[in-house]
């Protein structure tokens, strides 16, 4: 039975509100939670590569001319970038892990491995799992298919009848782990600038039994309910895709400024610092300038409504914060 509108915001409005009283009451359990959700989104692409690579067809790989669109080289790199930029939000989740570091144990040593180890694990699943979708379908389908991933594994004995419902189910359990997951570590970084007094005061609280950052984590979860009704996904997308790749680009940057400072002293350190924060930075300003191609006027209307609110409110805090340290060094 197909969902309407208004039910489909009801049930994330549910959603939302559940794993809001997930991660309020604990730490570890939202954690718990999060290992197992991520374990159920690998077994699928895991099964699926696992099966499709024995039902590989080389000819599949090779385009016919007359099957591919009539772009030019510059219109066709563009579409590609594009689509990638539309897509940067699955990635963004393995740089969101730092907001939770002052949480794990031993970050030093934990963090490094669960940066890389995540950039390798989701390079080799994404890439094995367009592997064994373009190795079955012919291209002329694949290229013509609204649903790619679905009319693919009809391909395969084992999913043939069933492939709509298996993709329709991994979605669902895909989609529940991202919403975990945001839920769990987008209060933290809030939490951080309130901490060093950069943000409302309020959202540095850290309820007495549960230990977690409860007034963030309500607000921000209110804030993101307000979002489901006032607009629809893809619209959203176009709004904060723009600013979600320029902030990277600024967090990338802000390595160069931070090592020139006296107290920089990190618990673990980039490798290759250079040529890392130099491809980092580059494939980032790709990205931002790729959005504003496919969302020009949201992505624009939002970085302008985030720099005119933002930039105001940081120069608020630092002058506070100058005037307080002053007051506290004055002698009495």
């Amino acid at each position: 039975m197909p969902i309407g509108p208004l039910s489909g915001k009801l049930i994330a409005t549910l959603l939302v509100l559940s794993f809001m009283l997930l991660h309020l009451r604990s730490v570890e359990g939202g954690a718990t939670f999060q290992t197992l959700i991520t374990i159920a989104k690998i077994i699928p692409f895991t099964l699926v590569i696992g099966l499709g690579i024995f039902y590989i067809r080389g000819e599949n790989f090779a385009a016919p001319a007359s099957s591919l669109p009539s772009l030019g080289l510059g219109a066709g790199l563009m579409a590609l970038l594009a689509g990638v930029s539309a897509t940067s939000w699955s990635y963004t989740g393995m740089a969101s892990i730092c907001y939770m570091t002052g949480e794990i144990k031993q970050p030093g040593k934990t963090m490094p491995r669960a940066l890389i180890g995540s950039c390798l694990l989701v390079l080799a699943l994404y890439s094995l799992l367009a592997l064994v979708i373009t190795g079955m379908m012919p291209f002329e389908r694949l290229l013509a298919s609204e649903t790619p991933i679905s009319d693919a594994l009809t391909y395969l004995p084992a999913l043939g009848s069933v492939a709509g419902v298996f993709v329709a189910l991994t979605a669902i359990v895909v989609i529940l782990g991202s919403l975990s997951s945001c839920v769990m570590y987008q209060p933290r970084l809030e939490y951080a600038m309130a901490k060093d007094q950069l943000f409302f005061k309020c959202f540095a609280h850290v309820h007495p039994r549960f230990q977690t950052p409860d007034y963030s984590i309500v607000l921000q979860c209110a804030l993101g309910i307000v979002f489901i009704y006032a607009s629809d996904l893809t619209a959203l997308l176009g709004y904060f895709t723009l600013v979600m790749c320029f902030k990277n680009t600024l967090t990338f940057g802000s390595i160069i400024w931070c090592r020139r400072r006296p107290d920089y002293n990190p618990l673990w350190r980039t490798p290759a610092f250079g040529l890392m924060t130099f491809l980092a930075l580059a494939s980032s300003l790709i990205l931002v300038a790729s959005t504003f191609i496919w969302a020009p006027v949201p992505g624009l209307v939002c970085a302008v409504i985030v720099i005119a609110t933002g930039l105001p409110a940081y120069a608020y805090w630092e002058r506070r914060n100058k005037r307080i340290a002053a007051l506290h060094t004055q002698p009495t």
